[in-house]
């Protein structure tokens, strides 16, 4: 995996800097007087950069020792049409920049060139492959 805003791939070489990433989505975002509901998305996009932030221990944001959080920065793809059997998602345009903790990235994926400036993204990891999330409860 490689991060596009620190190496540029040669010609004749592969393109790491795609992944596959999942994270959890407010499903009434647009309702922003309602309770939020999470739901697990995933997403595909360039990997730009990888940033590591240290922060002090601090008890007015409830951190009580210190801490490490490994950031990285995400140019998603948009995501146009899918063939759920291949799991072959074509794109032709990228978005805006996610900011996540790298845990959400999944694996890397290829992709290939299609007619009209559009490209077809591979993900060969399979469903086993998948992240899955279960929401907390009062309980534990």
């Amino acid at each position: 995996m490689h991060a596009a805003g620190v190496i540029k791939p040669a010609q004749d070489s592969c393109d790491a800097t795609f992944v596959r990433y999942e994270t959890l989505v407010d499903k009434y975002a647009c309702q922003k007087k309602r309770q939020p509901e999470y739901e697990m998305k995933t997403f595909y996009g360039q990997l730009q950069h990888i940033f590591v932030v240290s922060l002090p221990s601090d008890a007015d944001l409830h951190i009580p020792e210190p801490t490490v959080h490994i950031l990285a920065s995400i140019k998603t793809c948009k995501v146009e049409r899918s063939n759920a059997t291949l799991d072959i998602h074509y794109y032709s345009k990228v978005g805006g920049l996610d900011i996540l903790d790298i845990t959400c990235i999944q694996c890397v994926v290829g992709r290939i060139p299609c007619a009209n400036n559009s490209w077809a993204i591979i993900d060969r990891s399979g469903d086993l492959a998948r992240a899955f999330y279960v929401p907390e409860t009062g309980d534990e």
